[in-house]
């Protein structure tokens, strides 16, 4: 069945990882479709096959434990009803969602705490937010200059060792994987909010990958359904790549 998850071609080596050590946080960021869940279990079990042990987060730094599924397949009903009541008041909600930004940052950032173990975050809301956000103009995130608050925020959001990798897919990708979702039945209204409008959700991506990078020092990997050599290839350069510490 249908998944909507990256198909993968098998590289025919064993599951042993060729990775270094997890360093002590790993952020996994992208759009809809672009494979985040995929890619974070790809690490965990590379990284448990050699014996390290790595934790799984989704939404933020502080966020709790999350299991292996994927975010769509562990939102279930009432996620996609407040997802389609967010978007349906997104044009009202527009004016107050940078600070809210802003204090998704700086909360989760306060909230967090080191842990014992590595970990694999998956996405981050905040992060998420302002992509959306900025991804509605053509200016994108050069508005970010007349909120110098919120850039600090998000310069300084990334615990100390975090390394950031940032997902970015082709158009023709991110529409294949949403109508695998349609047919399997796990597509959420973030899904068909990108699908309704490509050339906005390039915006949005592109903002994502802005901020990524020029905030968190992040790694671009390009997702279009690397075989498992190359993602681990592209995964071993992102993890040599961690951002900058700025204390909270």
């Amino acid at each position: 069945m249908a998944t909507g998850y990256p198909a993968r071609r098998r590289s025919g080596r064993n599951e042993l990882s060729m990775l270094p050590p997890p360093p002590p946080v790993v952020l996994i960021l992208g759009t809809d479709a672009a494979g985040k869940d995929y890619v974070a279990e790809f690490l965990i079990r590379r990284w448990r096959a050699a014996g390290q042990r790595v934790d799984k987060r989704a939404g933020g730094f502080a966020a709790p434990a999350a299991d292996a599924r994927s975010s769509s397949e562990r939102k279930g009903s009432w996620g996609r009803l407040q997802e389609r009541a967010f978007l349906g008041l997104f044009p009202l909600l527009r004016p107050l969602l940078p600070a809210v930004a802003g204090w998704l940052l700086v909360r989760d950032r306060r909230r967090f705490r080191p842990s014992a173990v590595p970990l694999v975050v998956v996405s981050h809301t905040a992060l998420r937010l302002l992509a959306l956000l900025l991804g509605q103009h053509r200016e994108g995130c050069s508005a970010l200059a007349r909120r110098p608050a919120l850039a600090a925020a998000l310069r300084a959001v990334a615990p100390p060792g975090t390394v950031v990798a940032v997902l970015d897919v082709a158009p023709e990708t991110r529409r294949r994987r949403i109508a695998a979702r349609i047919q399997s039945g796990t597509v959420d209204p973030f899904d068909h909010f990108m699908l309704a409008d490509p050339e906005r959700a390039e915006r949005i991506e592109g903002c994502l990958v802005e901020l990524a990078t020029h905030y968190l020092n992040a790694t671009v990997i390009g997702n279009d359904d690397l075989d498992d050599a190359a993602l681990e290839r592209e995964l071993a350069r992102a993890l040599g790549a961690p951002v900058p510490f700025l204390p909270p």
